[in-house]
């Protein structure tokens, strides 16, 4: 854990997150800032600065979950399409510098031009009761 990273924060429950699905390797989380309505995020346990930090079956089993969630994520809020994205390094635009994946549900004409949406503001409670609507898709 890095006492600096935002995420671990999160996974250390030191700070709040609209928590979609957790097991002892990975977290999902609503992104606070969503492109979209239904953005999550897909976050290992572990803090790894890169992807390629990890190792190949820990990708393969972050992936897996990556899957099974963007399938429920897609469904709970009827999109149109889905973005799966992943950043390594600053000229690739990571912010975060502890590897995440972003599941992020796409809708016919979001933007105007074939760029990514801009982020939204949102209230927590509209992330939890999102949060809680992919959390019952799941069962």
């Amino acid at each position: 854990m890095d006492e600096h990273c935002v995420f671990c924060a999160i996974i250390n429950k030191d700070k709040q997150a609209s928590i979609v699905f957790e097991n002892d390797f990975l977290i999902s989380f609503m992104d606070r800032y969503p492109l979209n309505r239904g953005h999550l995020l897909v976050v290992p346990k572990q803090h790894y600065q890169y992807l390629t930090d990890m190792e190949n079956n820990d990708v393969a089993q972050l992936f897996e979950i990556v899957n099974m969630l963007s399938k429920h994520v897609w469904k709970t809020v009827n999109a149109d399409g889905l973005n799966i994205s992943q950043s390594n390094g600053l000229a690739a635009s990571q912010d975060i510098f502890h590897v995440h994946i972003h599941v992020i549900p796409r809708f016919i004409n979001d933007t105007d031009n074939d760029s990514w949406p801009s982020r939204k503001i949102t209230t927590e409670q509209e992330l939890d009761n999102l949060a809680s609507q992919i959390k019952s898709s799941l069962n």
